[in-house]
Formats: C-alpha cells, structure tokens, sequence
C-alpha cells in the first residue's frame, strides 16, 4: 500500500494513524457500492427484458421477532399499505374527538445521532410544521460523553450517567463482570440503575408501557417492564416502526399504551460512515417524509390531537480526522491489570492494586497536543462524570475529531463519531413536541438531557413521581396546564447573634480606608436558604456566610460583593474585623501565606476569609481567575459574586455533612446584559458559575491555557446550590419561579 496514503508514525509511544487511511478505506467501500450498484441496475434490466416483475422477487416477507408478548411488529409490504396515502395535517388548534383518550397517549421517539447543525443545512419541514403546532428548543445538549447508551439512558431516567450506571457504550465493574462488557448485549441487568419511565408510569398507574428497541427496555430491575418489547432488529424498516405505533395507538382503552418509547437508528448509522455530507442529507430526507407519513396517519385515524408526540435524539456527529492507538505501549510497561475502553473520549480501568493511578495518567498527561488526561479527583463537576468507579480510572478526551482504539486491529474505521464534551455544538441535538399537553408555538431555552424525566412525568401526570437530576417545573413554559409547584427552600439564613453595634476593628496601624465611613448596603438581592445551621455576618458591600456555633464540623464559608468599576480593588494595608458578632473564630490575618476567597483584598481580608490553597492551584487557577475579575468589573458596571469553599470528598457532586478541609472552590458571577446597575429593575441578567476542585499535584491543567481551565471548569448556579448546600433566590428584576429555574440551570458555553 502506498506510503503516501497511509503513514504510521511513532509519537511519545502513541500510534498514531493520520486522516489519509481512512479516505483510502471510504474509496474502496464506495467502489464497492457503485459496482454493486451497476450489478442491481443490469439485473433489473434483463427482469424486464424477461417481463419479471422485481416485486416477485424483491417482495417483503413477514419478519419474527421475539418479544416479551405475544404481540409482534408487522413487516407491510409496499403491496399491503401505501406508504402515500397521506393528508394535510399541518393545521394547529384542533381538539381530540375520539373517547378514552382523557389521558393523551406519550409517544417519545429518538433519531439516533440528529445533530442539531443538520437543521442549518436542511430544511425539515415535518419538524417545523410540529413546532408551529407545538414546541422547541434551540438546541439540547447531550450528558456527558456523548454516546448512543448514556444518553438514550439518562433521557428516559432523568440522570447523569455517572448515577445511572452506563457510563458508556462499554462499562466495566468489577462487581458485576469481570469483563468489559457491551452494553448493546450484556447479560447483566445490574449495569442499568434507575428508575426508567417506562417503569414509574406501570408503578404508578397500573396501565400498559409499551417498547420499540429502547436502550434497557430488555433489563428489569424494578419490577416494571414494558408490557411489549420487542428484540432489536436493526433491518426493520422506518415503515414498520411507524406502523407497530399506530397499531398499538388504535388499541382498545384497555390494552392501549399510555407510553410508547421509540428508537430509530438514523441519522446515526449514515453518520458514522458518511463519505460525503449528501449521505447524511439524504437519510434526512428519509426521516423528514417518515414522519410527515406517521402524522399523517395520526390525522387520519383522528389520533393526532389525542396525542403527545415528542422528537429527540441522543447525540450529534463529528467528522473524524485522527485515531491513536495506545494499547501496544500499555502492555509493554502494564503487560496486565490495564482495562481500556475505546471511543472518541477513552476510559483506562486499572484492574491491578500495584498500578498507581498518578503513574498511569502521567504516562498520558501532556504526551500529545491538546489531550485532557482527567481522574476522577480532577473531572469538572459539570461533566456530572466522578461519582461512579464505573466511569474508569483515567479518562482520555482529545480535541474534536480525534478517537482512540486499543490497536489497529480494533479500529471500527468511522468518517464520524461521537462522545465529545457536550460543549462541543457539534454534539448537540434537537428536540420537537406537539400534542395536547404542549403550549403552541413555544420555546424553551437550550437545556441539558436529564430535565426531560421531568416533563414526561408532567405529560403523564405523574409529575414528581421518582427525584431526578433535573428540575421540576424547568418545562412549565411549554405546558399548556403547568401543575401547581410546591417549592421547598430549606431554612432561611440569618444574621449570626451579636451584643453590640457595628464595631470595625483594624488590624494595621496604617489602615487607609475609613471603616466607619464605609458604603453598608441594608440588603443584599439574594435570600438564603438551606438545612443546615448556617448564619451570615454583613460587612459593608458584602455578606459572609458562617457555619453556626451548633456544628464544628461544617467548613463551608462563603462571601457576597457588589463589585463595580469604581472600586479600588488593590490590596490595602487596612483590614478590619467586626467586633459586632460573637464570633471566637473570627480575627485579623493570620499573617500565614494564605488567600482570601473574596474578589476584593482590600478591608475586610480578616482570618475568616483566608483559605490555605496549594500553590499549584494558585498557579493555575486562582491568580488568573482573580485577574479575569479585574478585567470584568473594568468592562461592566456592576457585577454581583458569590465566592466560597466547600467539600465533596466522595464525588457526588453534594456537600459533605461533615469534612476536615475543603475541596472545592466555586464562584457565581451576575450582571445585567445592558449594564446596568440597577439589579432590581434587571430584565435580562446574565451569568456565569465556576466550580475548582483544590488541587496540589500536577494535573491535566499543565497542557492547558488558562482560560481554557477557566471555561472548563464552569458550571449551573444548581451546581454550586449543590456542593455548597445553599439555595439561592434572587431578588432580580422580579423573577418568576420558572425564570428562576431556568436561571438556575443555564449553561454557558463561553466567557464573557
């Protein structure tokens, strides 16, 4: 083979196998489709030269397939059913006319792979038309990684795979199997954790749940199963699958389904093996005139305003341009106890007690440009990705386009795949519903996987029936009958006792700021709640959070600044105390080599807000996120922070009751959009979140710049309400319960 088209090189004990093989490989499988092509075209010819009609050969028999019923899909031949024979149904308004369908019928059905930037290069004018009947969103970003399993899993349980248990397409635990097993054919039911809604919705109504080839439709943990459920068969055609759901839509009440899952293997498969974009646009085609055929047979039968309907997918598509392969070198240094799972985003189980986690990622860490070696002591908490040993010891990303493979051998040779930060747009997706339950033309802002579990509860009504990692109510803007909420804040914070009046005490004799002088505010926008005893101290534009004398073991601490750009922020001789609380733990500066956690240095840096932080961490992260400060309240006019510390030694992402130091330290940034700096009278406020795990030793961070760190250490406001155990709520610019929610929950995806 020429040397030209393929080049294997050796780099820092990687094999590396550039982008050329795989144009050679897409060459040969497409000469491959034309010759065989040509040989269809020729033997139809002299069919009908013979005058033998093609559908005596080509006719499309009965399929069996095996299911948990008696019930079968049924194959229709082109002979049996028109797949034509359609009407308009794109009109909005209508009313269901047919009985027994009080409580509207869900039907949710994924499209494996529909990239949300496939909707800039084609129009799918089935979609439109439902999201002028219906519902939308820009764009829905997939949990993270972003593979077929995971995902199709955390929508249908509303959690992150990190707590549902399929980590990947591929898990290993040993636990359950001492291989690493595929979860397309696993025998193990134990992988899969959670409660799916197929199984809430029989626990809570008793009425059937039926199946289509959804990802644990086949594993029963809970006692739950669907009522049918066929085996997968990938070859069923797209007709079919429509076919089997209005069948089972035109059931008696009795047997009818009140939920129908559905999972469609395009675009997906034409994604993974695309030679040109036009593969890709034609199944499109084929998807987009599928379903203008299903809802046309939805009006016909009257169903289609007796329905809810919801369109999603699971994950984007990226083009492939560079593969490694490391297993060779693994095995000559770890000739065992080394489990690797391969993918766009790469997992190392370490599967030996003699073999150092530190070791194992080092031989990785900064080896190759742009590779983030993460454990998981250093994940980002928004990857959602560190609770489970499932999720593996080493997990290797690198930058969009890359994929890893234990050996070439192993190579599944795709043009595209998937599994990448769901930062990356290219992973996101879509999402369309209409029906009964949805508010006509409306949209919803982009949001992340896990809130669905939430409004296929609402949709079923069955709202708040199992706890999910989304929100409740995140939906109510889309529903036409939002159920009444009931909000449960926790306890409200309040100020800490004190015996006297505010008292500033310098701790310099060369204090040059006037304390007594200094602007007090009465009351910052924001109330706290929370279950824990905790208290809070006022010290002018600021307010600190103290843990309550009831408990020593809490270390949480955090503090508010109303920060403009006519702040001195430089750090100042003068700090002070306020003798006002009875606080024995409160003090000037140590005088010990700390940091304080507030944006201001300058008055109020007192012994409470010093934090011991490693001086890598320093390094890395705190030095130039406290310049990034000075640069935001040099270009806006007002920015109100929340900066604190807290503890999550186990990984779950939620406080510790109890610890000895802190783990994390996080950072809420808010801002009106027009700068203004009336935070009351705010219409559209901005935000930012930032959640760092406190590290001493080298990491992935020596291999990245700095806002590179920064952004990928971003998080929700829920994120930080989580592992700091606060719940805020803003006095913004009169904010609804649902904005507050959607506040809560906004991902950003880029500094300001």
């Amino acid at each position: 083979m020429s040397s030209n088209l393929i080049r294997v090189v050796k780099k820092n004990n990687f094999m590396e196998m550039e982008h050329p093989k795989r144009w050679f490989c897409a060459l040969s499988v497409l000469s491959v489709i034309l010759l065989f092509m040509a040989m269809v075209i020729m033997f139809i010819v002299v069919l009908i030269l013979l005058k033998v009609s093609p559908n005596s050969i080509f006719s499309t028999s009965n399929s069996n397939i095996s299911t948990t019923s008696t019930q079968t899909p049924t194959v229709v031949s082109d002979d049996e059913k028109s797949w034509e024979h359609r009407v308009q149904w794109q009109e909005c308004g209508g009313k269901c006319e047919l009985d027994g369908y009080e409580n509207p019928p869900l039907i949710i059905m994924s499209f494996d792979g529909f990239a949300r930037f496939y909707l800039d290069r084609k129009e799918m004018k089935t979609l439109n038309s439902i999201a002028q009947c219906g519902a939308k969103t820009d764009r829905v970003m997939p949990s993270f990684p972003t593979k077929t399993f995971p995902n199709h899993y955390s929508i249908v349980t509303g959690l992150f795979p990190e707590s549902h248990g399929i980590t990947d397409n591929n898990v290993f635990d040993a636990k359950i199997s001492m291989n690493l097993e595929s979860m397309k054919s696993t025998k193990y039911s134990a992988f899969f954790v959670g409660e799916p809604i197929w199984s809430v919705y029989k626990r809570k109504t008793g009425k059937p749940a039926n199946c289509l080839f959804w990802v644990g439709c086949a594993y029963n943990q809970t006692g739950y199963a669907p009522d049918v459920s066929p085996y997968y068969n990938q070859n069923l055609p797209f007709r079919n699958r429509i076919e089997q759901i209005l069948e089972w839509l035109k059931e008696p009440e009795k047997t009818r389904p009140g939920l129908i899952t559905a999972y469609l293997h395009e675009p997906d498969n034409a994604g993974h093996y695309q030679f040109l974009s036009e593969d890709v646009d034609r199944m499109l085609d084929e998807i987009d005139d599928g379903l203008d055929y299903f809802m046309s047979q939805l009006k016909i039968s009257g169903l289609l305003d007796c329905v809810n309907i919801a369109i999603v997918a699971d994950h984007g598509m990226e083009l492939i341009n560079k593969t490694y392969y490391f297993d060779d070198y693994l095995k000559t240094k770890y000739p065992s106890g080394i489990i690797s799972a391969k993918g766009v985003v790469s997992r190392l189980y370490i599967n030996d007690s003699t073999v150092k986690v530190e070791e194992l990622r080092d031989v990785f860490r900064c080896k190759v440009e742009d590779f983030k070696v993460n454990t998981r002591d250093d994940l980002p908490t928004r990857k959602h990705y560190s609770r489970s040993s499932k999720v593996g010891d080493i997990i290797l990303e690198g930058p969009p386009g890359t994929c890893f493979y234990k050996s070439e051998s192993d190579d599944n040779l795709y043009s595209g795949d998937h599994g990448y930060d769901f930062f990356n747009p290219n992973m996101h997706t879509i999402f369309f519903a209409r029906g009964p339950g949805i508010k006509e033309n409306s949209t919803i802002q982009n949001f992340q996987n896990v809130q669905y579990m939430n409004l296929w509860m609402d949709l079923l009504n069955i709202t708040g029936a199992v706890e999910t990692n989304g929100s409740v109510g995140f939906f109510d803007g889309i529903l036409r009958s939002p159920p009444t909420r009931q909000v449960v804040l926790g306890e409200k914070i309040k100020e800490c006792t004190f015996s006297g009046s505010d008292n500033f005490t310098s701790c310099s004799t060369g204090a040059i700021l006037d304390f007594q002088n200094c602007s007090k505010i009465s009351e910052i926008p924001i109330h706290l709640f929370s279950n824990s005893s905790l208290c809070y101290q006022k010290f002018c534009e600021n307010q600190a959070i103290f843990m309550s004398s009831a408990s020593n073991s809490d270390k949480r601490k955090g503090i508010f600044e109303m920060l403009s750009s006519s702040d001195d922020l430089r750090d100042s001789s003068g700090y002070f105390v306020n003798s006002k609380y009875n606080m024995s733990n409160v003090g000037c500066s140590s005088g010990l080599k700390n940091y304080s956690i507030s944006v201001r240095n300058a008055g109020i840096a007192n012994s409470y807000f010093e934090e011991s932080l490693p001086s890598y961490f320093v390094e890395k992260v705190y030095t130039p996120f406290q310049n990034l400060m000075l640069q935001y309240i040099s270009k806006f006019s007002k920015i109100f922070v929340i900066s604190g510390v807290a503890s999550d030694i186990d990984h779950n992402g939620i406080h510790d009751q109890t610890s000895t130091n802190s783990t994390h330290f996080y950072r809420i940034l808010l801002r009106c959009s027009d700068d203004s700096t009336d935070f009351e009278n705010c219409k559209n406020l901005r935000s930012l979140a930032f959640i760092f795990p406190i590290i001493s030793k080298n990491n992935t961070w020596d291999c990245m710049s700095s806002n590179e760190i920064l952004l990928d250490y971003s998080a929700t406001i829920f994120d930080v309400e989580q592992i700091s155990g606060l719940r805020f709520e803003f006095a913004f610019g009169n904010l609804t319960s649902n904005q507050m929610i959607l506040l809560r929950r906004n991902i950003t995806t880029q500094l300001w």
